[in-house]
């Protein structure tokens, strides 16, 4: 989960910016990060509170896993905040401008609350741009440039923000949002004790300086894990798993809004026909599944007559034969079709020798440009059903990415099918992809 390394000269990695009687020096402490990180890798998502602070929010017995809340502008962000963030909440901000979204936490955690606002050093804009040497006046936000400043934080913000529940810190990178959250000084209010947060609050891209999903993902996976050791290994009773994570990312939010759990897509929940979310870019849909038997099970829910389909990873070709009978037999009795596809040469050899009748290539997944090659190869004059992508429809069992782990390496994948193929939807058999889905909702689906 470690995007750097460990070392020595991180307890200096940065210089926080103090203000009021909550003001802490945080200095990172490289043998309590060593031990809680070895312990923060088996689980990627939470609990819910604890039994006293779960009945505080009203919640029943029942513990469900933590929702990623994906928005896509600081007002929903804001929403988000006032929808899940409750009085007494300790919660993180990474990317923290001291604007609407600090404002709105540090209100809702109330004075009981603990609030840790996390920013890399920055260039801080000036009361008045400049531009061709002219001066615009403060009154001219939109003409002159201010307005396009306003969001940002200002030297001396910090020096009267919610003193009383806020904790403001300044890093010298992104990377050492781990020192800043979890492994304050001695000199901080609360003498050195790991901290653990109810919510996490992060924008990526303010930190970060770009919208990144894979970061953001990953960044989110490690806070859960070291939030929640944090949490088992303390006695203190102020210290809780994570309830809710809410991200400010476009890029995460399409995901969310294109990514479905294969079960609501089996059971009738949702449809891929009739989409209750209509992503605003043109990607694929994306449906993640876990086993051969709900893997399959997608089939009649994805793939129409007429399809043009490939199977990344097909092994024997047994499921490669499915989707080949779901979709032959558009308006020309040649219509549509799959083409199955492994890595292995003597696995394909086995699958044309069983399946004489079906289409196998030896191909790399992770190459697109490859896979999109044998589409003139083997469906010569047929157009996707569609008359848009490469294929239709993508379905993907390549093995290491089946399991638990993997994730970044199957996001990434993913995006490049999605890109490259254009398919309508693509099926990935992953157990890592399948929790993200249950996980990562769009703000739209919870407001």
């Amino acid at each position: 989960l470690l995007s750097c390394p460990i070392h020595e000269h991180l307890s200096y990695a940065f210089s926080p910016r103090l203000f009021g009687p909550s003001a802490s020096i945080i200095v990172g402490r490289t043998n309590s990060l060593s031990t809680a990180l070895k312990s923060s890798t088996q689980d990627i998502t939470a609990k819910a509170t604890n039994a006293q602070r779960h009945k505080r929010s009203g919640g029943g017995s029942r513990r469900d896993a933590t929702k990623w809340i994906a928005c896509s502008s600081t007002t929903e962000v804001t929403r988000a905040i006032r929808k899940y963030v409750i009085e007494g909440d300790a919660v993180a901000e990474l990317g923290s401008q001291l604007r609407e979204s600090s404002s709105a936490l540090c209100e809702a955690i109330g004075p009981e609350g603990e609030a840790v606002l996390v920013d890399v050093e920055r260039k801080f804009p000036k009361n008045e741009e400049q531009k061709g040497g002219r001066k615009f006046p403060k009154n001219e936000e939109q003409k002159g440039g201010r307005g396009r400043t306003d969001a940002m934080r200002r030297e001396g913000d910090e020096l009267d923000f919610y003193t009383d529940r806020a904790t403001f810190v300044e890093t010298r990178g992104f990377e050492f949002w781990r020192e800043a959250l979890f492994f304050p000084g001695d000199n901080d209010k609360g003498k050195g004790r790991q901290r653990c947060y109810d919510v996490l609050v992060v924008d990526v891209s303010t930190a970060a300086g770009n919208d990144l999903d894979l970061t953001c993902i990953s960044l989110v996976r490690e806070f859960m894990g070291l939030n929640n050791c944090i949490s088992r290994q303390s006695d203190d009773d102020r210290h809780r798993d994570c309830r809710a994570v809410i991200v400010k990312s476009g890029a995460l939010h399409d995901l969310a809004r294109r990514l479905h759990h294969a079960q609501r897509i089996v059971s009738g929940a949702q449809s891929l026909h009739e989409r209750k979310y209509h992503s605003s870019s043109s990607s694929s849909m994306i449906v993640g599944a876990v086993g051969v038997k709900q893997y399959r099970e997608t089939i009649p829910h994805v793939v129409r007559k007429g399809d043009v389909c490939i199977e990344v990873g097909c092994h024997l070709g047994t499921t490669t034969t499915i989707i080949d009978e779901a979709s032959r037999g558009g308006s020309d009795v040649n219509d549509g079709g799959c083409l199955g596809v492994d890595v292995g040469p003597n696995i394909i050899k086995r699958a044309r020798a069983k399946y004489p009748s079906i289409a196998f290539e030896v191909g790399d997944g992770f190459k697109t440009g490859q896979l999109a090659r044998m589409k003139d190869k083997h469906f010569v004059g047929c157009d996707t059903a569609d008359d848009s992508g490469i294929y239709d429809v993508v379905y993907v069992d390549i093995g290491g990415l089946s399991g638990s782990e993997g994730l970044l390496e199957a996001i990434s994948l993913l995006s490049s099918i999605s890109n490259s193929l254009d398919p309508r939807c693509i099926v990935i058999k992953s157990l890592c992809v399948r929790r993200l889905a249950s996980c990562l909702v769009p703000f739209s689906e919870v407001w």
